[in-house]
């Protein structure tokens, strides 16, 4: 959302602060990045989404599953990077829930299929 909307970095992070106290993005919890998102929504007039239709802690840990089947458990950075480009947000928990489930039906598919991580 900072980048969509140009949003100062300062200003994100008393909006972080605000919420949190502390002015770090990566210290956020689950509930306090929701808190972020949704004021963020609203500062820029945009209707924050209900948490109905955020990914499932249910659907974290199927993603969390897939990870390690993949080989990616040791390397953190490897799913965030995917996350990233297939979703286009920076953290799991940011995830809608049909981002997640079609992040899962990804993930799926490249097990299926034998992916690898390639060796070092």
């Amino acid at each position: 959302m900072q980048r969509q909307y140009g949003i100062d970095e300062d200003d994100l992070r008393s909006v972080v602060e605000q919420v949190s106290g502390s002015r770090s993005i990566s210290a956020l919890t689950k509930d306090q990045a929701i808190k972020v998102i949704d004021r963020l929504c609203r500062i820029v007039g945009e209707t924050p989404k209900p948490r109905e239709h955020r990914v499932t802690d249910a659907m974290l840990g199927k993603i969390r599953q897939l990870e390690k089947e993949l080989g990616w458990a040791d390397e953190p950075k490897r799913l965030q990077g995917f996350v990233k480009k297939f979703a286009g947000v920076d953290r799991l928990n940011w995830l809608t829930k049909q981002q997640g489930m079609k992040l899962i039906e990804a993930l799926k598919k490249m097990r299926d299929r034998g992916y690898q991580r390639a060796a070092p």
